[in-house]
């Protein structure tokens, strides 16, 4: 026979759980996956106070901040770009022929911070390692990420 206080007791745990579920994913770490990654900025450590965080932007505007030392934020940060902000970043990407950039920018000097940045469009990825001897216009845009990112109001992600 059917036991309805069973049958409720089980519909309720179920609920229970599907609605936890979806509140700590909400609420918990978020990450963005290589499937929706679009820009990666990382900025590493020098010896002096260069700034070293990791910034990731997926293709929806939805982006994460790193800041590990020498920013304002530390820790992990949640942030968005507005749809024409995330449209003037990948015409610049376009605009500068990133594809065709070369993959490292690397001379004889030393106590530089290294700069990685990637771009990930139409199944294509490019990453570059720019420490020095970059061109203008790649250094550029990768001021525009960090200003642009920076000038967002973040959310810390726990």
């Amino acid at each position: 026979m059917f036991d309805k206080s069973l049958a409720g007791k089980c519909f309720n745990a179920i609920l229970m759980f599907l609605v936890s579920t979806l509140f700590f994913s909400c609420s918990g770490t978020r990450t963005i996956t290589d499937e929706d990654l679009l820009i990666e900025l990382q900025r590493t450590a020098c010896y002096g106070f260069c700034p070293v965080y990791t910034v990731k932007i997926d293709k929806n505007g939805k982006g994460l901040f790193e800041g590990v030392e020498n920013v304002e934020k530390i820790g992990r940060f949640s942030f968005s770009l507005k749809k024409d902000e995330l449209a003037e970043l990948e015409n610049t990407f376009l605009r500068i022929d990133f594809y065709q950039l070369r993959n490292i920018y690397d001379g004889l000097v030393s106590d530089l911070p290294t700069t990685y940045i990637t771009y990930i469009r139409d199944g294509r990825r490019k990453k570059i390692m720019d420490y020095y001897g970059a061109p203008a216009t790649l250094r550029s845009l990768e001021n525009r990420i960090e200003t642009l990112v920076l000038s967002k109001k973040m959310k810390k992600i726990k």
